[in-house]
């Protein structure tokens, strides 16, 4: 006897009594609400470059990520967007500059607030090392608390 249809209607019974669906693709995706706040930068340029450090805002605006970090008080604003990476089909943030972009990975850290570490490369520059960055939630550091 085939239990193959059987099988398959429990799966989805289960499937859909757990309250398993898909996401509806027109709610933006979570990291648009997981990612604004001010953080903490530290980084180092490509190809062997120097490290440096500075702070950033992001902002969830227009249907896309505003970030503005600071760096020895230059201040430099990218607009990014959350898409799907084509390797390990991973969620990622693309970051775009006047001159260059960033690919964030985006994790939780112990506090539920975001961290995200990135890739950065000067467009039409085939680099070396790429430029690294890494930004630090600062809501729960002393002193920034409400």
């Amino acid at each position: 006897m085939n239990h193959a249809p059987r099988l398959g209607l429990a799966l989805g019974a289960l499937l859909a009594s757990c309250g398993i669906q898909a996401a509806d693709p027109a709610e933006p995706h979570i990291y648009y609400s997981m990612l604004p706040g001010q953080f903490m930068l530290i980084g180092k340029y490509p190809d062997g470059g120097p490290a440096y450090a500075g702070t950033a805002v992001i902002r969830y605006e227009n249907q896309a990520l505003t970030l503005v970090k600071t760096i020895d008080g230059q201040a430099t604003t990218a607009i990014g967007k959350v898409e799907r990476a084509t390797i390990a089909e991973a969620d990622v943030v693309n970051f775009s500059w006047p001159g260059h972009s960033a690919t964030c990975l985006v994790r939780g850290d112990l506090d539920n607030y975001s961290r995200l570490s990135c890739y950065w490369f000067n467009n039409g520059v085939e680099h070396l090392e790429p430029g690294l960055e890494a930004y630090f939630p600062m809501e729960t550091w002393p002193g920034r608390q409400d």
